[in-house]
């Protein structure tokens, strides 16, 4: 839900073209504008499923008199900060920013307050007078700050002035301060005793902000912060519903709990009545790591055992069995063989061992040997592997406190190994998938800070000694982040080469094989020449990512050739009026993703230039909740111009012609690629590249194994007339320990080479 005024508008760089809904609108304002003071968003008109209200909005607006600079010079584009400082009581600071000419200090005053932005403009008694008009989210101005800025803006003599700081918050949803202020009202104006009725309602407001944040950590798998919320929820003046609905929320976990202990001793007792003594010896071993495991998060893979625990008429070998195979391929595939179940266990242990071997060799006898095991079949294996918690440890002296991490991915080439940075969210459990942010810093700030961005600074005390954990919202919204140190040494320009790739994927792969990273939840982020990369990135590997999100991006040479890969990434794109000419310069890419109706969206933030944009990650994290990676498409067509961009979902190609390293850019004859494919009926599946050596890889996303599979390349069939493919357990394993995506693993696939 976006609020603000709605246009139409033919292209984020042109002149708006009136009111929505005008009759006789024309066809050529595909684009929808809302403009809410702070910022404006552009996204497909198509993607508009209703405007609610069009009446304006009724905001409360409390201005400061500040000595505006109404002539002077005049900022065209604000490039990356040097200092700013925090705002005083009177809403003034001073920023200071670099420019062609050397440094530039601007003072500034905030003239207008409202509870979703702060307008901020250049003031007079300076050297030289800028005009600027800048806007800010409020939310990103300090509580404490904001509150000594209304003490000074707001006159607290008056009661319905004070009452203008009330409204205030409360239009901003800040429902405590509401009621701070108040009850400082009452306190000095015992005569509007009318207002208490007030008070109770922004209680229950209050209470009812504090729910939805219990609702957020329990879906972030945050459970010892849940129940400590439920236990001290506020009862005072609380609506009966709501107090009925945080009893009902506290009950289910105390019996999730109790549950969990049940369980725990219930597999005990039954492992216990195990009639073969070797069975029972063995089945002990991973019941202990059950029981030392079990949590919220995973309790309902025993589902079966439990509904099934006081059936009389099974054995109890079949109930452990349920046990053991629930917890290790799921609940839903759950059996009830014990032998089998053992069995797997067995078999766990040696995927583990052959997704951490890297001697060939040694991965072949391992191979061998899980092929011998009793159950071991491909689906089987690709049951458990989604199931399997990280097979790689953590590295010893990797450790930075609280759940942060400094590692170093091993490299498989000439530009040897790449760190990158780590932060855990609370209570972080590696039996659960948590998403993911993959973040890129820019030439203006380190990896640790992009880390800072998304999770928040470290908590230090006195001595500058990490003393807590971050709060930031990443870690609020149980996101795993992830800091790539991907750049050169003084590099100041993103260079489109593969070592720039190599060091993103590997290193994302190297955190998959260590953390519990749900790879259909995964978002690339950058700053700057970040968000050139970024943008890269996602149309290169549309299929690797759930959505990307560039901040003050440049479309530049690959970009406007692989535009049309962007149907199958979302995108959003966060920006600053005054970056210069980027706007303008990103136009013709930007509106060929619009106007196709790609799931794009633009924020455009009013008077700003080339700076982090903190103001958007509320937006930004209700944006990814609602993303998640795409399947396979039914059709799909992608660029490609570069040796590496050769893998989209189930083609993977070598010895593309017409290719263009971009030491060479640019070669104005070079036309990209096309790499095509196609699932048809009768679970056949068509390709077209023109490369000399194709891959088809197959899972069961894209094709029935139990059926014949018909399979054409460039129009001529690679499969046999009778088109059984099995499954292969080395394939699968080995794109496992390569690609380290355990959710979505390819399980078959044909090398073709190209027909001469």
């Amino acid at each position: 839900m976006l609020p603000g005024k709605v246009l139409p508008i033919s292209g984020v760089a042109d002149s708006l073209v009136g009111d929505s809904g005008q009759e006789g609108e024309s066809k050529a304002v595909p684009i929808l504008l809302i403009d809410d003071g702070l910022r404006r968003t552009f996204v497909p008109k198509q993607h508009l499923v209703e405007v609610i209200d069009q009446a304006p909005e009724n905001m409360v607006r409390i201005e400061l008199w500040q000595n505006v600079a109404r002539a002077g010079g005049t900022i065209g584009s604000v490039g990356p900060s040097l200092r700013i400082d925090p705002f005083d009581k009177f809403g003034r600071r001073i920023y200071q920013m670099q420019t062609r000419d050397g440094p530039l200090s601007v003072v500034q005053g905030i003239t207008e307050l409202t509870p979703r932005y702060v307008k901020v403009e250049g003031l007079l008694g300076q050297p030289k007078s800028i005009v600027w008009d800048m806007r800010l989210a409020t939310s990103s101005i300090p509580r404490k700050t904001l509150d000594q800025i209304l003490d000074t803006a707001v006159s607290k003599e008056n009661a319905d002035d004070w009452l203008q700081v009330v409204r205030f918050y409360l239009q901003g949803e800040r429902y405590q301060d509401a009621r701070r202020e108040l009850e400082e009202i009452l306190r000095h104006f015992p005569e509007k005793q009318e207002l208490q009725a007030e008070v109770r309602q922004l209680r229950k407001l209050g209470a009812r902000r504090i729910l939805r944040e219990i609702n957020l950590r329990r879906d972030a798998g945050q459970h010892e912060l849940v129940s400590h919320l439920l236990e001290n929820f506020p009862t005072e003046e609380v609506a009966g519903e709501m107090l009925q609905q945080v009893r009902e929320l506290l009950q289910s976990y105390q019996r999730s709990t109790e549950r969990i202990a049940e369980v725990s001793n219930s597999i005990d007792s039954v492992v216990a009545k195990i009639g073969d003594p070797d069975h029972r010896d063995l089945a002990k071993s991973i019941v202990e790591e059950i029981t030392s495991q079990l949590t919220h998060n995973n309790i309902d893979r025993l589902t079966p055992f439990v509904q099934l625990v006081d059936d009389d008429t099974l054995t109890a070998d079949q109930k452990v069995a349920l046990a053991i195979t629930g917890w290790l391929l799921g609940g839903e595939n759950a059996m009830q063989k014990l032998p089998v179940a053992i069995s797997l266990v067995n078999v766990r242990e040696m995927v583990n061992q052959y997704l951490s071997e890297p001697l060939a060799h040694e991965r072949d006898a391992i191979l061998q040997s899980v092929r011998s095991m009793e159950g071991a079949s491909v689906q089987r294996v690709a049951q458990m592997l989604a199931h399997l918690k990280p097979p790689w440890e953590i590295p010893d002296g990797s450790d930075r406190k609280f759940g942060y991490y400094e590692l170093l991915a091993p490299g498989r080439t000439e530009h040897g190994d790449f760190r990158y940075l780590v932060q855990l969210p609370p209570e972080y459990d590696p039996t659960r998938h948590y998403p993911t942010i993959l973040a890129l810093n820019g030439a203006y700030n380190s990896a640790q800070q992009e880390l800072d961005f998304w999770a928040g600074s470290q908590q230090r005390n006195a001595d500058g000694e990490v003393a807590g954990p971050r709060r930031g919202q990443a870690m609020r919204h149980g996101f795993i982040t992830i800091a790539v140190d991907w750049q050169k040494p003084q590099q100041s320009a993103y260079e489109y080469s593969l070592r720039e790739h190599e060091a993103v994927l590997t290193c994302l792969r190297d955190a998959c094989r260590r953390f519990g990273i749900d790879t259909n939840r995964v978002f690339l982020t950058g700053h700057g020449l970040g968000g050139d990369a970024t943008w890269d990135f996602a149309l290169a590997h549309p299929d690797v990512w759930a959505g990307a999100i560039p901040f003050v991006a440049r479309a530049r040479k690959y970009v406007p050739h692989y535009w049309d890969n962007a149907e199958y990434v979302p995108f959003y794109f966060v920006a600053g009026e005054l970056d210069g000419k980027k706007m303008s310069q990103n136009a013709p890419v930007l509106n060929k993703f619009l106007r196709e109706r790609f799931e794009t969206t633009v924020v455009e933030f009013l008077g700003r230039g080339q700076e982090p944009f903190q103001d958007e990650i509320h937006n930004l994290f209700d944006w990814m909740g609602r993303h998640i990676r795409a399947r396979a498409p039914k059709e799909f067509s992608c660029k490609t111009m570069r040796p590496w961009d050769n893998f989209f979902w189930w083609i993977e190609g070598r010895d593309f012609p017409g290719t263009v390293a971009p030491s060479n850019w640019p070669q104005r004859s070079a036309r990209p690629t096309e790499v095509q494919g196609k699932r048809l009926a009768n679970n056949g599946l068509a390709a077209r590249t023109a490369s000399k050596q194709t891959t088809i890889w197959l899972s069961p996303d894209v094709v029935d194994f139990s059926a014949p599979v018909r399979v054409t390349l460039n129009g001529r069939r690679v499969t046999s007339v009778q088109g059984h493919i099995q499954p292969q357990l080395e394939v699968l394993l080995e794109d496992v320990r390569t690609r380290a995506d355990r959710l979505r693993p390819f399980w078959a696939k044909l090398e073709v080479s190209a027909k001469r």
